[in-house]
């Protein structure tokens, strides 16, 4: 199973050169693609037009809502991405991270991903590999070997 970050998403949608490998790997990643609810709120905040947010609705949303694809957060994802946060601020060296709403998201993100058992796919490999340090994540750079 596989939960792609927002950023992903955000570069393929506005780097033409990265359209096709995110279409490519779409397609063939589809039944195994789970939208994390996190990242639907990151990329609707950065929808800045309603034709954008029309269009994000249209083609990336509806779909995984209507095959009940969209992992919203449990009590249980919050409880972990708590722990995950007390054990980065228990490290002592990521304050400056752990004060970015991102770097708060992709901990939510990270729970997620833990809770369903999935892939994080991120362009955002460094901010991951700081929250594998406190709790075991698997994550990969676009496009992981084996799809």
């Amino acid at each position: 199973m596989f939960l792609l970050d927002t950023n992903v998403y955000i570069d393929s949608f506005n780097n033409p050169l990265l359209e096709e490998p995110f279409r490519a790997f779409h397609s063939r990643a589809l039944p195994r693609l789970v939208l994390s609810a996190v990242v639907a709120h990151e990329l609707l905040v950065g929808a800045r037009t309603q034709d954008r947010r029309r269009a994000l609705e249209r083609g990336l949303l509806e779909p995984f809502r209507t095959r009940a694809r969209v992992h919203v957060p449990t009590l249980s994802t919050w409880r972990l991405a708590a722990e995950i946060d007390r054990r980065l601020r228990d490290l002592k060296e990521y304050e400056a991270s752990l004060a970015q709403r991102g770097f708060g998201n992709d901990i939510l993100i990270a729970a997620s991903a833990r809770e369903i058992g999935a892939t994080i796919v991120t362009r955002n490999v460094a901010d991951f590999a700081r929250i594998g340090r406190v709790v075991p994540l698997r994550f990969e750079p676009p496009w992981p070997s084996g799809m």
